[in-house]
């Protein structure tokens, strides 16, 4: 579960992506060549990693006719974006956005997906998209007028029946680590489609988690958290009309919602956002305008009121309407196009996600904090297949991506709660590195078997540091994590051996030269005895052995003219001892025969 700090509102948009006139469920499973994107229009991608895109219509109604019957039945348009990096394992994400009746376009566009528009006609393929390292399923349902669901358990069954036949033409998913992942109104679908895989035997989807970004959960929570945010954002003054008026409404619809069995829209719930920001309306050049409900840190023109945001909206609008790209993306048979679609308002902010987990009971126990009266009522099978222990007053870790403060997590008994600063409602869209880093996190990837991509960014929540991959042991190594010596593998016995072939070629080569040398050496001493013309000495040979000894200047000192001259800056000097020859100390002095006889007698 995560949440932004800087949203306050959503919007949703709708497509009508593929509503054919007659779907019903096939004779046979399609393939999943039929499916295949080859190349979406506009878009210049990256030929070392190349997208892998499939997109179509998988049946969703179990109680379909088979063909041909003339009803039209569920479906869900699905856009499966395959990963294009290697992670330790395989992984499969599926994206839910919210509204109700939002179009996880949205995501595929411009949150999370591998592009964004770059203008009108064109697209950019960019970094940080969740399909580097994870398979990522998007999709959107449909149906007849007749037939819309209104319950969130039969939504779920949609899914569950969607899931087995998209199976049958992608097998290779079935066992594949699943992970349900959405925001806002997705707070309410997320939670039923889980425990509808889970509950179901007709699918064997291993589901190893849900994230739910900006939630819309629990009404009762969300709601005063309305007032509550505005303020601490400083929105909203208390003390004011503009307080009182907006608290008037919030009593209503707590009124209506202790009174009312709970639906999806109350009159007086809905009006407690726009009591709360009513008063930031203002008149700018002569034009109306007021705040941006997804991103409060920007205003929108009324009565739009972030309607029009994200910018990218502007040109996805036109281009999801072109001819060739719905053909493409086999989304020919309505004559729709992808539009937007006013909706209501299901705010969400992460005041009201505090105020739903510190209410909510889990595995156990209520909330992040917990007291000492609960923990001797702990029940062990609450905690069915966790092994967690609960800590009283759980603290939030500090979570830093790329050397800069990205936000906290705060982590208890299997749940996460990630709050992420300098974002809008649609984290994607804002910070999609950190964004991605956190799912990553998530999921729980090795990073130390990822040796390329935007993974190799650093990042850390309190102190679990990701590894520095860009000093990754190679594969036989020990891990560099674990504080091991990094050590060779082991030496085939061909290794062995040209080893050993090398180490005897470099000996004879310097036995080569040493004897090359002493030749030289030889030749040069007999032809001086028979009276020749004698070589130049080399250095070494021009060393003094004694103070009596006379020669070249070997280079260390040289007296000219009995002057002395520096030897190195800083240095002593050495002084005229006013002779016209400088005396020299012997380095070392070999003696005479009769010292050496003093000696021995």
């Amino acid at each position: 579960m995560w949440t932004p700090l800087l949203a306050s509102g959503l919007s949703a948009f709708l497509v009508s992506a593929s509503q054919p006139i007659n779907r019903q469920r096939p004779a046979t499973s399609p393939s999943a060549a039929s499916f295949y994107v080859p190349s979406i229009p506009g878009l210049t991608g990256d030929p070392t990693n190349p997208l892998h895109i499939y997109a179509g219509n998988i049946l969703s109604d179990a109680s379909a006719k088979p063909e041909p019957s003339t009803d039209v039945n569920a479906h869900i348009y699905f856009v499966l974006t395959k990963a294009r990096r290697t992670a330790d394992r395989e992984r499969l994400i599926i994206w839910f956005n919210g509204g109700p009746g939002c179009s996880s376009f949205d995501g595929l566009m411009m949150e999370i997906g591998p592009w964004r528009m770059d203008g009108k006609d064109s697209l950019k393929q960019v970094s940080g998209g969740w399909e580097e390292y994870a398979n990522v399923l998007y999709r959107y349902s449909y149906t007849s007028t007749n037939k819309y669901l209104h319950e969130l358990d039969e939504v779920a069954g949609n899914v569950v029946e969607f899931l087995k036949n998209w199976y049958d033409v992608f097998p290779e998913f079935k066992e594949m680590d699943t992970y349900l992942a959405g925001e806002s109104f997705a707070g309410q679908y997320i939670p039923y489609i889980a425990d509808a895989i889970l509950g179901t035997t007709q699918i064997g989807t291993p589901l190893k988690g849900i994230a739910i970004g900006n939630g819309w959960i629990d009404p009762i929570s969300q709601y005063p958290a309305y007032i509550e945010f505005a303020v601490q954002e400083k929105l909203l003054k208390t003390g004011t009309k503009e307080y009182d008026k907006a608290t008037s409404t919030l009593d209503k619809c707590i009124a209506v919602l202790n009174t009312t069995e709970p639906t999806p829209h109350l009159g007086p719930c809905e009006s407690v956002m726009g009591a709360t920001v009513q008063h930031l309306q203002q008149t700018v050049n002569g034009k109306e305008i007021c705040l941006n409900v997804y991103d409060i840190r920007l205003v929108d023109d009324f009565p739009a009121c972030g309607m029009n945001w994200p910018p990218d909206l502007t040109y996805v609008t036109p281009y999801l309407g072109r001819d060739d790209v719905k053909t493409v993306l086999h989304a020919t048979e309505h004559a729709e196009a992808w539009t937007e679609m006013p909706s209501h308002y299901f705010i969400c902010n992460h005041v009201g996600t505090e105020r739903l987990i510190e209410a909510l009971e889990w595995n156990g126990d209520k909330g992040f904090g917990v007291s000492d009266v609960c923990l001797l009522c702990f029940r062990v099978e609450l905690m069915e297949g966790f092994r967690y222990r609960m800590k009283p007053n759980t603290k939030a870790a500090p979570w830093k991506f790329n050397g800069t403060d990205a936000g906290e997590w705060t982590s208890e008994r299997n749940m996460t709660y990630v709050k992420i600063y300098g974002a809008s409602h649609m984290v994607g869209f804002d910070v999609p590195h950190v964004a991605h880093d956190m799912m990553l996190r998530f999921m729980d990837v090795d990073f130390t078997s990822i040796l390329t991509g935007s993974a190799m960014l650093p990042s850390s929540v309190g102190d679990n540091v990701k590894p520095d991959l860009t000093k990754v042991p190679a594969s036989g190594e020990k891990d560099a994590a674990e504080g091991a010596k990094e050590t060779a593998p082991d030496e085939t016995p061909l290794e062995a051996l040209y080893n050993l072939g090398s180490a005897i070629v470099v000996l004879l080569l310097i036995a080569l030269v040493m004897g090359l040398f002493f030749y030289i050496r030889k030749r040069w001493r007999s032809g001086k005895s028979k009276g020749g013309v004698a070589l130049a000495r080399d250095e070494e040979e021009a060393i003094p052995l004694s103070q009596n000894v006379g020669g070249e200047n070997d280079g260390r000192y040289s007296p000219i003219g009995g002057r002395a001259r520096k030897l190195d800056k800083g240095k002593a000097k050495a002084k005229d001892s006013g002779s016209p020859e400088l005396r020299r100390e012997p380095i070392f002095d070999v003696g005479d025969s009769d010292d050496e006889e003093d000696k021995r007698r």
